[in-house]
């Protein structure tokens, strides 16, 4: 035998149940809702669009719907059918052709929508209209041309523009104007004035005019001595490299010569027997540092002659050119 508590808890069971039972009902209801009272005077490629619809939105497949949806309204199009092109779109995110199916439904007379119909169809437009901004647009001049996200746009009854969530562009355009192009970010239920006017293409090429002669005039310019002088200072480098091999050579000669005369003046009484080899590596020596001193200072005074400090004034200009050979230097100047 139950006890009290079993049988109220057997009875909170049967009254949950019951409320989900019909919750379920009621929801597919709604979803066949949107037809209710059609008759059999519809066309029958109408009522099998409806019918496939409908079970594609019990599915959940909502792209499908629509699409049979739209078929449907192609046939026979009235209050329900933009009601249900409106239900999907909604479902789909897709929130600008929720609002204007929606608002249509309303405003329809083929197959008007029932008392119940309309409170649901208003309620969804209210939730739709959260997540679009309405933007009143105003371009000057009137006659501009406008595009929105690359297509001509789509301004509703009342002149508006509407936008879904996210970045679109807006450009403008008119003989004789500059094109202008305006980014709009979307953040949903905002209402705008957008102002858009166009500057005359005369004032706009003044102005890129100006900017090309300011870099004609800079190109112009003379280029400053720094590139002419990559050939001088390149003689001056090799002018410090010689004169480092000149220091190196000088003293392999000093060490030369101080073996030599050790040779020649013994402190002890020991005979040398590579005199000859030192003064061959002494005479070696010698001409190289007087071979790498002297190239040293031929090439300091290369790169000196051919340093270009500045061009002087046109009318006093003048240059100095220098041919090295192997064995000379040939300077000219000219004016």
């Amino acid at each position: 035998m139950d006890t009290p508590f079993q049988a109220a808890r057997g009875i909170a069971v049967s009254i949950l149940c019951s409320t989900m039972f019909l919750a379920s009902a009621r929801a597919a209801d709604s979803l066949s809702e949107p037809w209710s009272g059609a008759d059999a005077t519809d066309d029958p490629a109408y009522r099998k669009a409806i019918k496939e619809g409908l079970a594609e939105y019990d599915a959940l497949h909502f792209e499908e719907a629509r699409s049979l949806f739209r078929r449907a309204h192609s046939i026979s199009p009235n209050a329900r059918t933009l009601r249900g092109l409106g239900m999907t779109s909604f479902e789909l995110r897709d929130y600008v052709s929720a609002v204007r199916n929606l608002s249509a439904a309303l405003q329809d007379k083929r197959k008007p929508l029932s008392a119940e119909q309309r409170v649901h169809t208003q309620d969804l437009l209210d939730r739709s209209r959260m997540f679009v901004d309405t933007y009143t647009l105003t371009v000057s001049p009137a006659n501009a041309r406008v595009i929105i996200d690359g297509h001509a746009p789509e301004f509703e009854s009342d002149g508006t523009l509407l936008f879904g969530f996210g970045t679109h562009t807006l450009e403008a355009s008119a003989r004789g104007r500059a094109v202008r192009s305006v980014p709009i970010a979307v953040r949903g239920g905002e209402r705008k004035e957008l102002s858009v006017t166009l500057a005359l293409a005369s004032a706009v090429g003044a102005r890129s005019g100006d900017a090309r002669v300011a870099e004609v005039v800079t190109a112009a310019r003379p280029e400053p001595a720094v590139a002419s002088n990559r050939s001088a200072a390149a003689w001056l480098w090799a002018s410090g490299g010689a004169a480092l091999l000149a220091v190196g050579a000088g003293i392999y000669w000093l060490r030369q010569n101080s073996q030599l005369n050790s040779c020649r003046n013994p402190l002890s009484p020991w005979a040398c027997t590579n005199e000859s080899t030192l003064k061959t590596q002494w005479n070696v020596g010698l001409g190289a540092t007087v071979g790498t001193g002297a190239a040293a200072l031929t090439m300091a005074l290369i790169g000196i002659l051919s340093w270009d400090f500045g061009h002087p004034p046109a009318a006093n200009h003048s240059a100095l050119g220098c041919n090295v050979g192997p064995l000379s230097i040939a300077c000219a100047r000219s004016f």
